[in-house]
C-alpha cells in the first residue's frame, strides 16, 4: 500500500454522511512495539480515512501506542473521528473491553470487528450488551479458529471475509450471513511504468513482504535462483523486499540477490514499477496485498500452489510452481520468453482490476450500513 488517506478536510458526496460505526480490532488493540505499519492494519487505517472522507462518524479502539500511526496516516483531529485510546494494561483482551466500554455513551449503527480471535471475545460482548439496537459485523482476514467460534456462539453478528479460504470455516458455525469483499484501497497508485526500461538484457525478479518470515518463501525463491542454468542465471536480478532488520550476509552476499530494508508503503507502488516478475512463494496466505501489488502493476507472477493464488491466476496472469524445481523452470521459462511476460502481466493486471480493487461506496452499501 502507498499513500496516507486524503487530509481531513476532503469530502465525497455519500448518502452515509452522518452514520456512525465504533470499530474495535485485534491489530489495533495490540501494542505496536515499533513494529511497521503493514498488511492488515495498514489497510484499517485507510479505511478509516475513507469512511471520514464520506461523512460517516467513526469512533475506533486503540492501545495507546497507535496514537503516532494516527497522526501519520492523517487522521487525528478530524472531527468526525473519536479514538479511545487505552493503555496496554493485558494484552489485546484487556485492551479491547476497555475500549469496547469506554464508547458505552455513544449509540452506533454498527460495530465493526476486525479480524477477531478469542482475545476480542470480550469486547464483542460487551459491545452486543451496551450497543444493542447496533449492527455487528466481523471483518475476518484470518481463518476462524474453532476456539474463538465456540466462544461466540452466543453472539448474532454477520461475517465478511477476505477471501473464500477465509469464509469457508464461518460457513456453517455462525447465525448470520457469510460474504466475501476485499481488494487494495489504494489500487490507483498501482500501474505499470509508464515508459519502458531500457532494455539492459537483465531480467528483475521481487519477492515483496515482511521479511525475515520463513512462510514468505525466501528459502525457496533462493534454492530455485541456484537451480538456474549459468545463461539464465546471468540474467536474473533478485530482489528481496522488504527486511525489518539487517538481512544476514549468507544471503546478502549471494550474487544477483538485492536485499532492501523496509520499504514504506509509498515507496512500494514505484519499487515495483521497475521489476518485471513478481514471485509470491509463502506457504500460508488468506488474501495476500503483495500479489495483486504485482497484479496491478502488470507483472506476471510466479505463485506457490495455495488456494488464494491459484484463485487469483485462475485466468493466466501466471504460473503455478511449488517446488524450487517448478519455480526454477518457471523463472527460466519468464526470463527467455519477452512476450510470455508481457502477455501474463496483462492478463493479471485486467484480472486484479476486475476483482481485487476496494470500494469503500460498494462497503458502505451492501456491508457496514445495508439497507432493510
Amino acid at each position: 500500500m502507498t499513500a496516507p488517506p486524503a487530509s481531513p478536510t476532503a469530502a465525497i458526496r455519500s448518502p452515509h454522511a452522518g452514520r456512525s460505526v465504533l470499530i474495535v480490532d485485534q491489530g489495533l488493540a495490540k501494542h505496536r512495539r515499533g513494529k511497521p505499519i503493514h498488511g492488515v492494519e495498514l489497510f484499517r487505517l485507510y479505511l478509516i480515512g475513507q469512511l471520514l472522507e464520506r461523512g460517516v462518524r467513526v469512533t475506533v479502539v486503540c492501545e495507546r501506542s497507535w496514537s503516532k500511526a494516527l497522526d501519520e496516516y492523517g487522521l487525528t483531529g478530524h472531527p468526525l473521528l473519536r479514538p479511545i485510546l487505552v493503555p496496554n494494561i493485558w494484552g489485546v483482551a484487556m485492551n479491547a473491553l476497555i475500549g469496547a466500554l469506554g464508547a458505552v455513551t455513544d449509540d452506533f449503527d454498527t460495530v465493526l470487528l476486525g479480524n477477531p480471535r478469542k482475545g476480542l471475545v470480550p469486547a464483542m460482548y460487551a459491545a452486543s450488551l451496551t450497543q444493542q439496537d447496533a449492527r455487528l459485523l466481523v471483518f475476518a482476514h484470518r481463518r476462524g479458529e474453532y476456539r474463538f467460534l465456540d466462544m461466540v456462539q452466543g453472539l448474532d453478528f454477520d461475517v465478511l471475509c477476505v477471501s473464500e479460504e477465509v469464509a469457508r470455516k464461518y460457513r456453517g458455525n455462525v447465525a448470520g450471513t457469510v460474504d466475501v469483499m476485499y481488494g487494495l484501497p489504494n489500487h490507483d497508485a498501482f500501474y505499470p511504468p509508464t515508459e519502458a526500461r531500457k532494455d539492459d538484457g537483465v531480467v528483475r525478479m521481487c519477492l515483496l513482504g515482511r521479511l525475515p518470515n520463513i512462510s514468505k518463501g525466501t528459502d525457496k525463491a533462493l534454492e530455485a535462483l541456484a537451480m538456474l542454468a549459468p545463461d539464465v542465471r546471468s540474467r536474473v536480478e533478485l530482489h528481496l523486499a522488504s527486511y525489518i532488520e539487517e538481512p544476514s550476509a549468507r544471503v546478502s552476499s549471494i550474487p544477483g540477490v538485492v536485499c532492501h530494508r523496509w520499504l514504506k508503503p509509498a515507496d512500494v507502488p514505484e519499487f515495483l514499477r521497475t521489476m518485471d516478475v513478481t514471485l509470491t512463494l509463502s506457504s500460508n496466505e488468506t488474501f495476500s496485498q503483495a500479489i495483486v501489488q504485482g497484479m496491478l502493476t502488470g507483472l506476471p507472477i510466479i505463485a506457490t500452489r495455495i488456494p488464494v493464488f491459484e484463485e487469483k491466476l485462475d485466468t493466466g496472469g501466471g504460473i503455478l510452481a511449488h517446488t524450487p524445481q517448478n519455480i526454477a523452470a518457471a523463472m527460466t521459462r519468464l526470463v527467455r520468453e519477452a512476450g510470455t511476460r508481457a502477455e501474463m502481466g496483462r492478463i493479471a493486471r485486467r484480472t486484479a482490476l476486475e476483482r481485487y480493487c476496494w470500494s469503500t461506496d460498494a462497503f458502505l452499501d451492501q456491508h457496514l450500513f445495508p439497507r432493510p
